[in-house]
């Protein structure tokens, strides 16, 4: 996917025909000075990565090195879902004071959507389904209401979350009980 938005960056003459368009280049000397060149022809060794960043141009490589940067950020997205469960959590529990107000029910719906944004690409699919459909729960949804339904929302999203990586059979689960909740949530939309 990056290599082939790397692709279309790269500049083609395709499509220009006989037409020639020159591109102005302003002059911005009189608003920021540019060092002058060194005269002196004496090399001073450069560090490995002006070296690595001035000889990478090959798309190829670029999307080479992206995925490894991607891979190496996939060992701290089990500390971020962590951290972010925790939030929704927290949420969770602010918005059931007895003196919840609506910006409680907010934070708890960004918490929600925050996670559901991302539980994705961290590699769990089961948690952004559940986030999805608590968003839809709460858009709807009055302090004080729908209690148990939201419970079980944060509730599933954390048991998700532990049986990630243990089989078929846990997902399978994680999926059933995705559908019930999201058949909940469109039934009690629905009615309202």
């Amino acid at each position: 996917m990056l290599k082939d938005l790397l692709e279309k960056l790269k500049p083609s003459s395709k499509g220009k025909g006989a037409q020639s368009t020159t591109i102005a280049t302003p002059d911005i000397s009189r608003v920021i000075k540019m060092p002058k060149p060194e005269t002196t022809t004496t090399e001073t060794p450069s560090s490995p990565i002006q070296d690595k960043a001035s000889q990478v141009h090959d798309p190829e490589e670029m999307g080479a090195l992206a995925e490894a940067a991607v891979d190496d950020l996939s060992g701290q997205f089990e500390a971020w879902m962590q951290m972010d469960l925790n939030r929704l959590k927290d949420a969770w529990a602010a918005a059931q004071e007895s003196d919840a107000t609506p910006e409680d029910y907010r934070n708890l719906y960004t918490c929600a959507h925050n996670i559901r944004g991302v539980a994705g690409s961290y590699g769990y699919p089961a948690i952004s389904r559940l986030c999805g459909s608590l968003c839809t729960l709460l858009s709807d949804t009055a302090p004080g209401e729908n209690s148990a339904l939201i419970n079980l929302h944060v509730e599933a999203c954390r048991a998700a979350h532990t049986s990630i990586g243990r089989g078929e059979s846990s997902q399978s689960v994680a999926d059933a009980v995705c559908d019930a909740l999201e058949q909940r949530v469109a039934r009690k939309t629905s009615n309202s």
